[in-house]
């Protein structure tokens, strides 16, 4: 038992979990304006669509198919995939880009 109680500190600590709040830091900073995203207190955009569901989507914008590195690169790149489209490139890193389609992939 007292293992047990020394592990829990260090569950918070754990990468996905922080991951998750950088995620949330990101998203907040960069996507809440236009987009509502669970999770995010301060996501309340309307321009864009609500993110909520967002991981169960086969396609996404309307055009390239949900799968992990294809989100990475809209979340980042949008205007280089689809020049025009409504939603601006966010200037995040890979990196940073792949830890909120992480995140992004939790909403279900």
């Amino acid at each position: 038992m007292r293992w047990l109680i020394l592990l829990l500190p260090l569950a918070a600590c754990a990468p996905g979990h922080r991951g998750h709040d950088e995620a949330k830091a990101l998203i907040a900073a960069r996507c809440a304006a236009c987009h509502r995203v669970p999770g995010v207190p301060q996501a309340t955009g309307r321009v864009g669509p609500s993110l909520d569901g967002i991981a169960r989507q086969q396609i996404i914008a309307g055009f390239f198919p949900h799968d992990r590195p294809t989100m990475t690169r809209w979340v980042a790149n949008a205007q280089t995939m689809l020049p025009g489209n409504a939603m601006p490139d966010t200037g995040l890193t890979p990196a940073q880009a792949a830890k909120v389609t992480d995140y992004l992939e939790t909403l279900e």
